[in-house]
C-alpha cells in the first residue's frame, strides 16, 4: 500500500537534511517523511548476473540497483523489492520475517525500495531515525548497514543520489511518543507484529530492564494456519498463498480474485492464535499490572478484525494507526533531533 497522505506538521527545520523515519517490519516495511509515508511488504529478490530479463516495478514494489556507495558489498547488484518480488520470483523471493538478522543483511535494500515509491528527486539528503527490538545489541550493524551516501538506479532509468545521517533507537520508543496519555510514566506495550510478538515496559521513554519479553509468534503464523487449514485445502484444492490471505484479511476476507471468503475459517483460528502470542504477553504483564498506567496494544495484529475488541476485556487499549504508529513516533524524534542542530 502507499499512501501519500500528509503526515502530522512537523515544523521548520534545517533546509539541508529532511528527517525520515524507518521501521523495517517482518510483514510489512514502513518509511515515513514529512510529506507522506509509504509502506511496502517486506519481500526482496536479488537478481543474478546472468539474468537479462527487463524488470520493471510491478504491485506495491519498485527495482532498485546499487550502482557505488558506502556499500561496496552491494556495489552492481540489482534487487526487486515488495510486491516486485513476490510477483516475478512466487517460488523464491525472500521475506524479512524468514530470519531477525534480515533487518539488518536487508534494510537498506528494502529502504531504498520504499524511497523508490516517493516523487522521485535526484538526491535525498535524509536524518533518518530507525529502530530495533535489541538495539543494545544490533544499533552498531544496522547503523552501518544504513548510513552513507548511496548511488543508486530506481526502475532501470534514474540515476538518484541517497545520503543517509541514522540513529538507531530502541523498538517501541515510537509507538510510545503516539500513544501515552498526558500524565501516563509507566507504559506497557504488546506489539503484535507479523513476525514477532513484543512485550515491553517503558518508564518515560527508557525500557524497564527485564521488562521486555519476544514470543516468535506473528500475524505470519495465522496467515500460515488459514492457508494450510482443511476448509482451505478442500475448497481450493490446495494451501492457499498466505499474501492473499494477509491481504484478504483487510479486504472483508475475500481471497485474491476468486470471490472466496474466509471469515468463518479466520474466526475458527483466531482463538488458538491469540493463545499463542496475546495471551503469554498479557500473563507476562501481570506481576507488574498493578504498578501500570495503561498497557496498549500496537502493530499489524492488532489491526486484524476481533482483536482489539477481545483485547480490550483485559483492559489492553489499541491506539490509532496501530500498525504505523512506531514509524510516526520515530519521525518526531527526527524532527525533534533536527530542530536542536
Amino acid at each position: 500500500m502507499v499512501d501519500l497522505a500528509l503526515s502530522p506538521t512537523v515544523g521548520i527545520l534545517a533546509p539541508s537534511l529532511t528527517p525520515a523515519s524507518w521501521d523495517c517490519g517482518n510483514g510489512y516495511s514502513k518509511l515515513h517523511l514529512p510529506q507522506g509515508e509509504i509502506l511496502i511488504p517486506s519481500y526482496f529478490k536479488q537478481v543474478i548476473e546472468t539474468d537479462s530479463n527487463d524488470y520493471e516495478s510491478l504491485g506495491n514494489g519498485a527495482v532498485v540497483e546499487y550502482l557505488q556507495g558506502e556499500r561496496s558489498d552491494l556495489s552492481g547488484s540489482k534487487w526487486l523489492i515488495g510486491e516486485t518480488a513476490e510477483i516475478y520470483c512466487k517460488q523464491s523471493f525472500g521475506r524479512i520475517v524468514d530470519d531477525f538478522k534480515n533487518k539488518i543483511t536487508y534494510g537498506l535494500q528494502m529502504l531504498l525500495g520504499a524511497i523508490a515509491q516517493t516523487p522521485r528527486q535526484q538526491s535525498y539528503n535524509l536524518f533518518l531515525v530507525a529502530s530495533l527490538h535489541d538495539s543494545q545489541a544490533f544499533a552498531h550493524d544496522l547503523k552501518k548497514a544504513l548510513q552513507g551516501k548511496h548511488i543508486v538506479k530506481f526502475d532501470g532509468k534514474d540515476i538518484v543520489n541517497v545520503d543517509i545521517t541514522c540513529q538507531i533507537t530502541e523498538e517501541g520508543v515510537g509507538a510510545l511518543l503516539v500513544s501515552r496519555a498526558p500524565g501516563q510514566q509507566k507504559v506497557a506495550l504488546i506489539d503484535l507484529g507479523h513476525g514477532t510478538t513484543i512485550t515491553s515496559i517503558f518508564e518515560g521513554n527508557k525500557l524497564l530492564q527485564n521488562s521486555r519479553k519476544i514470543d516468535t509468534v506473528g500475524v505470519h503464523h495465522l496467515c500460515e494456519t488459514i492457508a494450510n487449514n482443511l476448509q482451505t485445502r478442500r475448497h481450493l484444492g490446495k494451501p492457499a498463498n498466505p499474501h492473499l490471505i494477509r491481504e484478504g484479511m483487510s479486504k472483508n476476507f475475500v481471497y485474491g480474485t476468486t470471490n472466496w471468503e474466509f471469515s468463518s475459517i479466520y474466526s475458527s483460528e483466531l482463538k488458538g492464535w491469540l493463545a499463542s502470542c496475546l495471551v503469554p504477553a498479557w500473563k507476562h504483564l501481570q506481576s507488574r499490572a498493578d504498578d501500570l498506567d495503561a498497557i496498549y496494544l500496537v502493530g499489524g495484529g492488532a489491526m486484524l478484525p476481533s482483536v482489539s475488541a477481545i483485547a480490550s476485556r483485559q483492559g489492553i487499549a489499541q491506539i490509532p494507526n496501530s500498525q504505523t504508529a512506531n514509524a510516526i513516533g520515530l519521525l518526531k524524534l527526527a524532527v525533534a533531533s533536527l530542530k536542536k542542530v
